[in-house]
């Protein structure tokens, strides 16, 4: 693991009489300071604008061409992967640790990215995991419903299964509404009797439909207006395909070893404390890592300490929980 630029405060703060395996990192490097009055400039400026027309037939699949811009991770081929519903692509670096993979549910809102947003961040998780990611590239609203988006993820999961890649092996990871995805997913597996994943990793995942308590918390998101959250929420509940599920509420007892990655001044922050609380009083091993910043998926940012310091700390955790090949043979 590189060095950490920053000071690291390990707590396991008390509440509820639950007792959460928290760690919070301090400070926020230059880098991302600029990073987060861009987005304040920008993309939350036209979130407002979008919250008060989003009922207008926006053209929502454009905004992920603007990720060809973004540079493509050294060394990692992008290979397209039909699946029943949708396409995938598998991202596969140079030197890969063959009996281990990521399933990659992006996030946007579930209405953008897919192909070009998230290849950069993917393919650094596939380079420093040395092992290939499955990226879904799943229906997105408004055309489908969230329910057509699980299908298509679990579709994405029975994939791998069918390559030969024991379920075991397998870190299930999202971010943001991919987040969401990620923990409704292991919900799914459970109760259609499939195995769990060996992982999952949800970076400031959507826990909970109710806004309440995020509305209520004292936050200062660089990304989202509290008007355009609840706007997508309408949306998805427009959409659900059935009841809107909430993962703070499913069934948690089987869960696998579950790491939360979120900002503390994000919109989502709430979400990610709960969920952590609602997978301890299960008895599951959660991870809850916070860090001092209010750009939401600031592992996206490359280049920026918090960013690199992220996915190392995220490819710990995966070592820790599915060792690699290399590892496992040198015990």
């Amino acid at each position: 693991m590189s060095v950490t630029p920053f000071k690291r405060n390990i707590s396991n703060p008390k509440t509820e009489s639950i007792e959460l395996n928290r760690t919070d990192f301090v400070g926020e490097s230059p880098q991302l300071r600029m990073v987060d009055c861009a987005l304040r400039l920008t993309v939350k400026t036209f979130l407002r604008l979008w919250a008060l027309t989003a009922s207008f037939p926006w053209p929502a699949h454009i905004v992920d061409h603007a990720g060809r811009i973004l540079t493509r991770a050294e060394g990692v081929s992008e290979t397209r992967v039909g699946l029943p519903g949708c396409t995938a692509t598998l991202y596969t670096p140079e030197t890969t640790d063959s009996d281990r993979c990521v399933l990659y549910l992006h996030g946007g809102a579930f209405l953008v990215g897919g192909r070009h947003l998230h290849r950069n961040m993917i393919g650094r998780i596939a380079e420093r995991m040395s092992a290939p990611v499955l990226a879904v590239n799943y229906r997105k609203l408004p055309r489908h419903t969230i329910s057509d988006a699980v299908e298509d993820c679990v579709a994405g999961y029975l994939y791998l299964l069918e390559q030969g890649i024991p379920a075991d092996r397998i870190t299930v990871m999202g971010d943001s509404a991919g987040g969401y995805l990620s923990l409704v997913l292991g919900s799914v597996l459970r109760d259609n009797g499939l195995p769990q994943p060996g992982a999952i990793v949800a970076m400031s995942p959507l826990t909970d439909v109710d806004h309440s308590a995020k509305l209520a918390a004292p936050t200062n998101c660089a990304l989202f207006p509290s008007s355009a959250a609840i706007a997508f929420t309408k949306l998805m509940s427009r959409r659900a395909g059935g009841q809107l599920v909430s993962p703070v509420l499913a069934n948690l007892t089987e869960f696998p070893p579950t790491l939360l990655h979120v900002g503390r001044r994000e919109y989502l922050y709430p979400d990610a404390l709960l969920m952590a609380k609602r997978l301890r009083s299960a008895g599951r091993t959660c991870h809850l890592h916070t860090w001092d910043t209010a750009v939401h998926i600031f592992q996206a940012a490359a280049h920026t300490p918090e960013a690199v310091h992220a996915i190392d700390d995220i490819v710990d955790f995966v070592d820790e929980y599915i060792p690699s090949a290399l590892s496992r043979r040198a015990l």
